[in-house]
């Protein structure tokens, strides 16, 4: 990685951390939306890096961590020289990073491919892999509740207190043992929701455990748009995917490359108790948890695309969607859309970061970039 790149980088900005959203959305949910592209150029800054894609982003106080398909990159914000990057040379098993979480106590933790789960303390890594019981190597998102950790992998989902490491015990569930509550044992995404629930994202649709008790939910319950809505934008959409998991290893239910309603790629539980669930090809479902009904939106509806990457919740009552063809913002009835015509690094949109200098951080292919917000209004800056 060059390094003139990174110190330009972190010489940018000297104070990052979390930003706390206060609206789920701005305004309600319309019956009919529409979509926009955004006319102008961004005010972007544009950071190449010698990676295939930036899984995941995330803020913390003055370190912003940047996990990539080469490890994970720890900036310190207060200084140009005090950068590093982990990876299975001084501290992780594995150098692909999937995911970063941040405890209350600061500290990081990042799943990999491969090579488990690691915490970092500031000075050594804890490495929490199958020997200790995790379910799985491969380890795609990391929730906190209840004084415990949350841990999404291909073999099911792991729940543990106490570290591993010092002989904590890690509690595994799975197709098996939740007599298929648990729909699907390839897990990436988790949601921690109110008076005990758990929701997870899975390969073959959306699983709740709530207080010990199992539920699912697939696109026969109306998970995912209809084939027929979304066939024409999603025609050959997976040969643009780098190093997609399908080149990898085959569907395992026997669908179509270009269209898994029921593989959930992002998920997100907002602060007003929305579900949505980001879908391969099937577009962003909104799941009513009273009424159990879901709400498609596709290409017809507004979005760029039907591969939903990414959500996030936003400052100034936004919702963020990372996609195949770019990123778009959600006030509730319009999708405003932006793409590498107006800037960006990528139209594939993994990460999405906020931090209180207003700034909104894209992770895509081989690099990021780095946005403006306009304080109050929300409003990205553009070139003039």
């Amino acid at each position: 990685m060059n390094q003139n790149i990174l110190i330009a980088l972190i010489s940018l900005f000297l104070t990052f951390s979390f930003v706390q959203s206060t609206n789920a959305l701005e305004r309600k949910i319309e019956d009919k939306t529409n979509g926009y592209t955004f006319p102008y150029i961004l005010d972007a800054e544009t950071y190449s890096l010698n990676v295939r894609n930036v899984k995941t982003l995330k803020a913390s106080g003055q370190y912003l961590w940047i996990g990539t398909a080469k490890g994970a990159i720890r900036y310190n914000l207060s200084s140009e020289e005090d950068y590093k990057l982990f990876d299975n040379k001084n501290g992780l098993l594995s150098n692909g990073v999937f995911s970063i979480a941040i405890d209350k106590n600061q500290t990081p933790w990042v799943g990999t491919y491969g090579g488990g789960l690691s915490r970092f303390d500031g000075k050594t890594w804890d490495n929490i892999n199958t020997p200790h019981g995790l379910a799985d190597a491969f380890v795609f998102d990391i929730q906190f509740a209840n004084e415990g950790v949350w841990i999404a992998t291909w073999s099911g989902a792991n729940y543990f207190k106490e570290n591993p490491v010092t002989g904590g015990e890690i509690k595994t569930f799975t197709v098996e043992n939740t007599n298929k509550g648990l729909i699907d044992n390839w897990v990436y995404a988790i949601q921690i929701g109110k008076n005990g629930k758990v929701w997870f994202g899975t390969e073959s649709g959306i699983s709740l455990l709530d207080n010990g008790s199992w539920r699912y939910w697939t696109h026969e319950n109306g998970l995912g748009a209809p084939f027929k809505t979304v066939e024409k934008e999603n025609a050959d959409a997976t040969a643009s995917f780098q190093g997609s998991h399908h080149s990898l290893y085959p569907a395992h239910d026997n669908a179509s490359p270009n269209y898994r309603p029921n593989y959930v790629l992002s998920m997100l539980l907002d602060s007003h108790d929305n579900l949505w669930v980001g879908t391969w090809g099937g577009g962003l479902s909104l799941f009513n948890i009273q009424k159990n009904t879901f709400r498609n939106f596709t290409q017809k509806d507004g979005l760029p695309g039907n591969f939903i990457l990414t959500l996030k919740e936003g400052p100034n009552g936004k919702l963020w969607i990372g996609t195949n063809k770019g990123l778009s913002r959600f006030d509730g009835k319009t999708f405003e859309n932006y793409s590498t015509l107006n800037g960006l690094i990528s139209d594939f949109i993994f990460s999405v970061e906020f931090t209180q200098d207003h700034s909104v951080w894209l992770g895509g292919y081989y690099g990021v970039n780095q946005l403006s917000m306009e304080p109050g209004t929300g409003k990205l800056a553009i070139i003039d």
